[in-house]
């Protein structure tokens, strides 16, 4: 393990000549007459998207802005792990681990850290803290891991190193997506250092105690539906036929990330637009918008976020990590015992899943469950208030 090293975005100038060029030369397919997103990303959108990325969106700004946080780069577990780490000036901070998911990168959490690090500039005394957010391996700034297997055990390994080598050998973690299946390990497998947890992705499934699984056991001959207002509330119901509806609809993605990574990665490695479309139709779709990406993000936060795949050339390896959670190192890869540290769950109205609470407490020590008006999968960019709020209370009383 290295010692931390200060470390300045730059982007070669060649290399964004060449995203122009490629840009410019796109080779457009067909879309048939009177449809919108319903085929996928949706054509007069994308061109509009790959026009301004060509010429109006501004990397050197973006860069300038993104090295307005404290950026470092340190060698754990064999990756060259890039992380931000802002430290509050408040004298009873708790450090705090953030760690994002996909198709999103460290640049999620823009917004909410200095909601963490200065909580008093909203008015009022609340909870601070120093954040640690980490690019995932491989994604962001951080390098990919060489070899197969190193799936969400492997990072959140990397993690707790990461947090320990930084002094911090006692903080708290928060996550979604994937980074609320690492948190959910930080809690499970790395306890001496992760004391309690908060996710707003809550993967718990249904347990014994439950009619999904009571059926199965007991063979009964009433439909599972039949059983489930008996243990759940209208509110819950509603979230399972929604999730239910995200299986049969919007999964395509994860089956192909999750067997065929690389063949796909020669597409979007290769095509900014490509890589563009695959991801922007993820923010509309997983995102509070109602159908209007803007609505949520403008152009210059989309393309942030896109350019950081595409600079770095980690499409691949991203998409990867599904094969390492869903392949044949699973067993390997994916921690799902029960979490016995303090546990918070924030379910926002248009998560891709919200788990009951009886489901999420009995594979999580329950101590916060928070149902909040309005955002979606990515809630730290979405409503990074009330997301920054729940953390805050949440610690304040359990860390």
């Amino acid at each position: 393990m290295s010692h931390p090293k200060k470390l300045t975005i730059a982007v070669k100038d060649t290399q964004i000549s060449d995203l122009k060029s490629r840009l410019a030369q796109t080779r457009w397919p067909d879309q048939l007459e009177g449809v919108g997103w319903e085929y996928g990303s949706e054509l007069s959108y994308v061109k509009e998207l790959a026009e301004y990325w060509q010429n109006t969106f501004d990397w050197r700004k973006t860069e300038a802005s993104l090295n307005s946080f404290a950026n470092f780069e340190m060698i754990v577990n064999g990756i060259e792990l890039h992380f931000i780490h802002e430290r509050s000036s408040e004298p009873d901070a708790i450090p705090i681990l953030l760690s994002h998911g996909w198709p999103g990168s460290v640049f999620e959490f823009h917004k909410i850290i200095p909601k963490l690090t200065d909580p008093g500039a909203n008015g009022g005394k609340k909870q601070a803290f120093h954040v640690v957010a980490p690019s995932l391996p491989g994604y962001g700034f951080s390098s990919a891991p060489n070899h197969p297997g190193f799936g969400v055990n492997q990072m959140a390994k990397t993690f707790d190193e990461l947090m320990v080598a930084l002094g911090y050998t006692s903080y708290v973690a928060q996550g979604g997506d994937w980074g609320s299946a690492i948190t959910t390990v930080l809690g499970a497998l790395h306890s001496d250092h992760c004391k309690a947890i908060h996710i707003n992705l809550c993967f718990a499934p249904p347990n014994w105690l439950n009619p999904w699984h009571l059926a199965q056991v007991l063979n009964a001959k009433l439909p599972v539906a039949n059983w489930f207002p008996l243990f759940i509330t209208k509110q819950e119901m509603a979230w399972l036929n929604s999730a239910q509806e995200f299986q049969n609809k919007e999964t395509g993605y994860s089956k192909i990330q999750g067997t065929k990574p690389q063949t796909l990665g020669y597409a979007l490695n290769d095509s900014p637009v490509g890589l563009m479309a695959w991801i922007v139709e993820k923010f509309r779709t997983w995102s509070d918008c109602g159908g209007d990406v803007e609505s949520r993000f403008s152009k210059d936060e989309l393309l942030t976020n896109i350019s950081l795949y595409w600079f770095n050339a980690n499409i691949t390896s991203s998409a990867r990590l599904y094969y390492e959670t869903m392949g044949p190192f699973a067993k390997n890869t994916f921690h799902r015992g029960r979490v016995k540290v303090p546990t918070g769950v924030a379910n926002f109205p248009k998560e891709l899943f919200c788990a009951p609470k009886a489901w999420a407490a009995s594979q999580y020590n329950l101590k916060q469950w928070s149902v909040l008006p309005s955002g979606g999968h990515f809630a730290a960019m979405e409503e990074p208030e009330l997301l920054a709020e729940d953390v805050r209370k949440f610690f304040a009383e359990y860390h």
